[in-house]
């Protein structure tokens, strides 16, 4: 399993919530001062940042990284190909601010989250990700909460291009229909932050029938992903006044559209010409199962 930590501020960004205190004050001092980060050395950094040189080495490491020259390099190379230096937040809402200051930010919120989503997907998983789909006796989601709504969304949009989808969204339900998986069903659960005990369960019963697992969730170091195959990374900053609740649902809606287009585009690629748009393949492909 990889992320995509070519982006390091985003990455870092969006793993702070499970870090350790340690880690989060390195974390903090690399997204406060990122070219100071890429000029000085380890022993600089712990006296400026405040914690030990082996501790600023292991968060490298422990977060990805070969260690802090790889982290360096990439933070870098980030650096160079930006005109602006700051790190890409959602603007925080104040209670001063007009109707049209607040739509703004909320739009801008949206824009924001869409591409960091996009910066935490590795590329190179996706391919695999969709022949699991396409291949699978079985697809099935699952979700609690606010992801149960997201596992509600992916079942209809993934009946919808043709691969047979169910969700489930309450604890009963979950553990009933997951009792009798096998090796070549899918399970793949939402949870922004990787701990909900029923989703967690879900992945256990799926490991044990020895059935794929791919996790969606905004934390790389949860309960979930120690149990899935493969995970994608939601991203969900927002400002005090929206919580985190509009990002991380943008966040995952967008992975499930990105799939969804993925899944259709290798499907067509023997059959449709180029030229063709995924409308009218979808259009297509729904006449052909109607007939």
């Amino acid at each position: 399993m990889s992320v995509n930590k070519e982006n390091v501020r985003v990455y870092v960004a969006n793993i702070m919530a499970s870090l350790a205190d340690t880690d989060r004050k390195v974390a903090e001092f690399i997204l406060r001062n990122p070219a100071r980060v890429v000029q000085l050395p380890v022993k600089k950094l712990a006296l400026e940042s405040g914690v030990s040189e082996a501790t600023i080495v292991r968060f490298c490491k422990k977060i990805g990284y070969g260690g802090l020259l790889s982290l360096k390099t990439e933070l870098k190379r980030e650096l160079l190909e930006e005109s602006d230096l700051t790190l890409p937040s959602s603007p925080d809402i104040f209670l001063g601010d007009s109707r049209n200051d607040v739509a703004q930010k909320i739009a801008l919120t949206l824009d924001t989250t869409v591409k960091e989503t996009i910066d935490l997907i590795d590329m190179r998983k996706i391919k695999h990700i969709v022949e699991q789909f396409i291949h699978a006796r079985r697809v099935m989601f699952v979700g609690f909460g606010a992801s149960g709504l997201s596992a509600l969304e992916a079942r209809d949009k993934m009946n919808r291009i043709g691969i047979d989808s169910e969700a489930f969204t309450d604890r009963f339900t979950m553990t009933l229909k997951l009792a009798n998986l096998k090796s070549d069903d899918m399970v793949i659960a939402f949870s922004h932050s990787g701990e909900t005990p029923e989703v967690v369960n879900a992945f256990r019963l799926a490991r044990k029938a020895g059935a794929h697992r791919l996790a969606i969730t905004h934390s790389p170091q949860s309960p979930l992903n120690e149990l899935a195959d493969n995970f994608l990374l939601t991203c969900g900053s927002a400002g005090p006044l929206q919580g985190d609740s509009i990002a991380t649902r943008i966040s995952q809606l967008f992975i499930i559209e990105f799939l969804c287009t993925e899944i259709t585009l290798h499907k067509a690629k023997d059959s449709a010409s180029p030229g063709e748009s995924i409308k009218e393949i979808l259009i297509k492909e729904r006449i052909k199962r109607e007939g």
